[in-house]
């Protein structure tokens, strides 16, 4: 996901247009300051919605870093480096002193990675840089893949291959990477990302809301392919709610194929939690509740009448068809509660909410974008 600030401000326009007229202006004028509102808007929805773990791919990192600490979830930043347009993303070079800066301030909790935005907005020189130096760090990469129609024919009308194909040969073997959307991928790109063990985050509602098209997730999935879930960010989504992202990759899927019995709700619930614990590296310490694993936690209340009736045998289904965010009584990160009876005690809502709205006004007014 992306920690951004601008919820329902660029709406229905077309996937190209979204990104170079609004969302790119946008990011130039994203200032330490804008990141700060963003981060505490982003991580107070996580903790009242019952995520535990989060990987963020944007603008400064360190600010939103310094907001984990506070907050208590368990993150990994991996700087949004774009060079193409000019000034809209991080560098590589930010991107390597926020990397040799943070790697082991918290490793427990709040990891560094690499993340170049996209292989039609970074260069390939920037690529092979970043996994040069995340094979010498040992850390992850976590970047944008065959999101859209858009950035398929961009890149195979300028290298000839698939965007799957070119990553591939750019980054070779690394410790771990992480594909976002990989909504456009063929039989051939499928199995090189399984050959390479890339995990993918599968982000079900910006892929319909965007109109990038649907993910091969059941294909994906019997290649071998671990694959998780995110909600891409609150510009493109509209929420961070991952109950209502487990539903929607069910339905979605249902639909796609005209098969009810495609991605039950076991599978739904599994990518929501082993799944995404395994994509981002933490699949040995969390993602199931099991001794010897870090509690990382969500309590549901199931005293809502939309979760009756509630029997064990079908509580799966009614975590997944039926639960929302708000369902989440409490939230506990290793053992630490950051929401206790729907009162958040790491950050103050109030708080938030005042600087969330100051900052978004100054952040959209600089761009220029600002509708009143």
């Amino acid at each position: 996901m992306h920690e951004t600030l601008d919820r329902g401000v660029f709406e229905d326009v077309a996937f190209e247009r979204w990104l170079y007229d609004f969302a790119f202006p946008k990011d130039r004028a994203y200032q330490a300051r804008h990141q700060r509102a963003a981060a505490l808007l982003n991580q107070l929805e996580m903790i009242r919605g019952g995520t535990t773990t989060f990987i963020d791919i944007f603008r400064h990192p360190g600010v939103s870093a310094e907001i984990a600490l506070q907050s208590g979830l368990r993150a990994t930043f991996s700087p949004q480096v774009i060079e193409s347009p000019d000034g809209v993303g991080e560098s590589f070079e930010a991107n390597l002193a926020f990397v040799e800066s943070w790697r082991d301030r918290q490793p427990d909790r709040i990891r560094a990675w690499f993340g170049p935005h996209s292989l039609y907005s970074c260069s390939p020189a920037t690529y092979r840089a970043m996994a040069e130096a995340a094979r010498r760090l040992g850390v992850g990469i976590h970047t944008h893949l065959a999101e859209s129609r858009y950035e398929v024919e961009t890149i195979t009308r300028r290298q000839r291959v698939s965007p799957a194909v070119l990553l591939d040969r750019l980054v070779g073997e690394v410790p771990h990477l992480v594909a976002a959307h990989a909504v456009h991928m063929s039989d051939d790109d499928l199995a090189l990302a399984s050959a390479r063990k890339w995990s993918v985050a599968h982000c079900p509602s910006s892929n319909m809301k965007l109109g990038n098209g649907t993910a091969r997730v059941p294909d994906m999935m019997a290649a071998g392919i671990t694959v998780g879930l995110g909600t891409d960010s609150n510009m493109t989504n509209n929420n961070l709610d991952m109950w209502e992202e487990m539903r929607q990759a069910a339905l979605v899927q249902k639909l796609e194929h005209r098969d009810p019995a495609v991605l039950p709700a076991r599978q739904a619930l599994a990518m929501a939690t082993r799944g995404s614990a395994t994509a981002l590296g933490w699949g040995d310490e969390i993602g199931a509740v099991e001794v010897g694993r870090l509690a990382d936690l969500a309590v549901v209340d199931l005293a809502h009448c939309h979760l009756w009736p509630a029997f064990a045998s079908n509580l799966e289904a009614q975590l997944v068809y039926s639960a929302s965010a708000a369902d989440v009584r409490t939230t506990i990160v290793a053992g630490n509660v950051l929401m206790e009876d729907y009162a958040v005690l790491s950050v103050d809502p109030a708080m938030v909410e005042e600087v969330v709205h100051r900052e978004a006004r100054h952040l959209l007014e600089k761009a220029g974008v600002f509708g009143g």
